[in-house]
């Protein structure tokens, strides 16, 4: 049996030979591929955004390391027998951040960068990778998630990839509205499981704003938003009449909210006072999901000869 870190929102990393249950959170070990043992075949792979891509196909490294766990998990179940799980990218930005934009002004998506960069390394192949272009946090990445793709594909069994610093957070959330009914209906039969990265290329300032932050978050959505939000419809009211982003008042009067630190900014990818990013790269299309991404990913690709 292997042996593998099982990290609890509650407690500390323990380690143990032991199967994960539903609700368990893996850590990853890119040097001991058999982390993932503990892991059941998945539906799905959800691999969650998390700041300014540098380039068209380079997320951030801690981002990079995510792809990287996904395509561990992706070989390992085809290495059972499998044929791949989905690998569903998520992201359109950070709310906190100007996108990084192409060479004729077209926003980058943090989740088409991620594919992109996935797609590259030719293991997971272009019909099985896909790009949620709708959200601009961690709320909003499970309920695209779930409300453009799992549910309406079937897909039940998910595993959600992040980083240690971000895991809390992601999981009260990703319980909350994986769980939550759409109205009568009951249950929706969700299986989560979730795979825990290290915290690589941030700075420990950048680490220690950001883990405040996250702290925040998770009390809020634990004690106020999943009790009083409680069903997928409750969850859509929260973010059209409260959610910065999804709220037509807000999103009218947002360019007069308050700046955010410079350090919360750098632990997302940017800096204080950056402008609009630029970048020499073929443009991501407006709207850019399934096999639209895949013909503009692939077309990319082999554009520039990886």
């Amino acid at each position: 049996k292997a042996t593998v870190s099982v990290l609890n929102w509650r407690l500390p990393v323990r380690q143990g030979p032991m199967p994960a249950a539903p609700g368990s959170v893996v850590q990853y070990d890119a040097a001991a591929p058999g982390c993932l043992a503990a892991l059941p075949d998945v539906d799905a792979i959800l691999v969650l955004g998390g700041g300014v891509p540098a380039a068209a196909d380079t997320p951030p490294v801690y981002v990079q390391l995510r792809c990287d766990a996904a395509e561990a998990v992706y070989k390992a179940h085809v290495a059972r027998g499998g044929d791949g799980p989905n690998v569903l990218m998520l992201s359109a930005g950070t709310a906190h951040l100007p996108q990084l934009l192409s060479a004729d002004g077209l926003p980058v998506w943090e989740s088409t960068a991620s594919a992109a960069y996935l797609l590259k390394r030719g293991v997971v192949p272009p019909e099985k990778a896909f790009a949620e272009t709708t959200s601009y946090d961690t709320i909003s990445n499970a309920y695209f998630a779930r409300t453009s793709f799992t549910d309406v594909a079937g897909w039940r069994r998910l595993l959600v990839v992040t980083n240690h610093f971000h895991m809390a957070r992601t999981k009260a959330i990703f319980d909350w509205i994986f769980h939550a009914p759409r109205g009568a209906d009951g249950a929706p039969g969700y299986e989560l499981y979730y795979l825990s990265c290290d915290d690589v290329g941030l700075s420990a300032d950048a680490v220690a704003a950001r883990g405040a932050h996250e702290a925040r978050g998770e009390r809020n959505v634990r004690d106020r938003l999943a009790p009083a939000y409680r069903t997928l419809h409750d969850v859509l009211t929260f973010l059209t009449t409260k959610h910065d982003f999804y709220t037509a008042e807000k999103l009218g009067t947002r360019g007069r909210a308050a700046e955010s630190s410079a350090t919360l900014k750098a632990s997302y990818g940017g800096a204080a006072d950056a402008p609009p990013l630029a970048a020499a790269h073929v443009a991501v299309p407006a709207l850019c999901t399934g096999a639209l991404f895949v013909a503009w990913a692939v077309g990319s690709l082999r554009g520039r000869g990886a």
